[in-house]
């Protein structure tokens, strides 16, 4: 039996959830990392949901390298900027969009990808969120809670009200900061499964934002 309360407000990541975008960023590490350390990046695994100077930091310091983190990090944004790769909605994202301004329930978007990254991919979808922020609007990336607060507080959601504040997110990472704001958690099953985003702390799981627009949860908060 679903519970009756209304969301306070539905907050979404990015990357993995709105759009399909990690070939794009796992494709920028590659050039940036061959273009470093001269060599090939063949084991991507954890690092998708991570902060870029997160994963920069790893990637240094598998090279052996760690005093090039900041480098590295440099050299993934200028290949993000100038991929050609096309970019598009994962199912559902922009009909939850839609719907949302439609039933007058506040949304946004905090992300751990730059904000600028956001806005020029969302211009290039010709959509426009009002709310969104990126791991450069605060002090820690994810896992801390950081970004979902400032998202919440832009959009006026009382801390009484963060349980009610709906979090999709796609990462492991994404999960620990959507139970450390308070706020109620559900896993999109982009790169984990759904027992994995179970023992994350995903409260529920869906395969994507239109299952879930389907399912009645942007109406109403899952049991």
């Amino acid at each position: 039996m679903k519970s009756i309360s209304k969301p306070s407000a539905v907050i979404f990541d990015f990357d993995g959830v709105i759009v399909d975008s990690l070939a794009v960023h796992l494709t920028a590490w590659r050039i940036s990392f061959k273009k470093l350390y001269g060599t090939e990046l063949i084991d991507t695994a954890g690092l998708p949901g991570r902060s870029t100077m997160a994963i920069a930091d790893i990637l240094s310091t598998r090279a052996s390298r760690p005093d090039t983190k900041e480098a590295l990090a440099e050299l993934k944004r200028d290949a993000l900027r100038e991929s050609s790769l096309v970019i598009e909605f994962l199912p559902g994202a922009k009909d939850a969009f839609k719907w949302l301004k439609e039933n007058k329930i506040p949304f946004g978007i905090a992300s751990n990808a730059p904000r600028a990254f956001i806005e020029s991919t969302l211009e290039r979808l010709n959509v426009t969120v009002e709310h969104k922020f990126g791991i450069d609007d605060v002090r820690q990336g994810k896992p801390a809670p950081d970004v979902f607060l400032k998202c919440a507080k832009a959009l006026g959601i009382s801390v009484l009200d963060h349980h009610r504040a709906i979090i999709f997110e796609d990462s492991p990472h994404g999960l620990a900061a959507a139970i450390k704001a308070g706020m109620f958690p559900i896993g999109i099953l982009t790169q984990n499964s759904a027992s994995e985003m179970l023992r994350a702390g995903a409260r529920v799981v869906c395969q994507n934002i239109g299952e879930a627009l389907a399912n009645g949860w942007l109406s109403q908060l899952p049991s």
